[in-house]
């Protein structure tokens, strides 16, 4: 069964949010989500977003890299098909799911197959957006909190600055 074809939660874009909306989420200027969370959670600023694509299948997610990724939220993930989000894959769900894996022995050790090369159906790589301190935007395709990435820095603007302002990635709450 693909994320898609889930039960999701729904989510509302914060600007139109209600008191009695349940997930909402931040998003760029171009639409695309950055911050996921509660209403609540609101004022104190929300969690980076993890997109991950409609045709993705509960197993490809608890046995690849985008299983990191969920690190990022503590709500889960925003399930999104061609750039349109369909809802939130809650955390619970991949809990539950990750309990069936693990009495199978089927957690990220399975024996190789040569199949294993071959993409079924359209492929997308999961993403996470996050906004470090310095406000620059960026894209995590895996995320490791004891080796934070490099952030480029806030990037070039005009007059004159350090060539180079890289530093470690400092997530910030949106």
């Amino acid at each position: 069964m693909t994320l898609g074809e889930l039960t999701l939660a729904p989510v509302t874009p914060l600007s139109e949010a209600g008191a009695d909306s349940g997930y909402v989420m931040t998003v760029d200027a171009q639409g695309r989500p950055t911050a996921l969370g509660r209403l609540d959670d609101a004022e104190a600023g929300l969690p980076p977003a993890v997109l991950l694509p409609a045709p993705m299948t509960l197993s490809q997610l608890c046995t690849g890299g985008a299983l990191d990724l969920l690190a990022l939220n503590p709500y889960g993930a925003l399930v999104q098909d061609r750039g349109r989000t369909l809802g939130v894959l809650e955390r619970h769900t991949v809990s539950a799911y990750l309990v069936t894996l693990s009495a199978r022995g089927t957690l990220r050790n399975d024996t190789p197959s040569p199949l294993d090369a071959v993409l079924a159906g359209t492929y997308a790589t999961p993403v996470a957006r996050v906004v470090c301190h310095c406000g620059r935007l960026t894209t995590l395709t895996a995320y490791d909190p004891d080796f934070p990435p490099v952030c480029p820095g806030p990037g070039p603007g005009p007059g004159p600055g350090p060539q180079d302002a890289s530093h470690p990635l400092a997530i910030r709450a949106e």
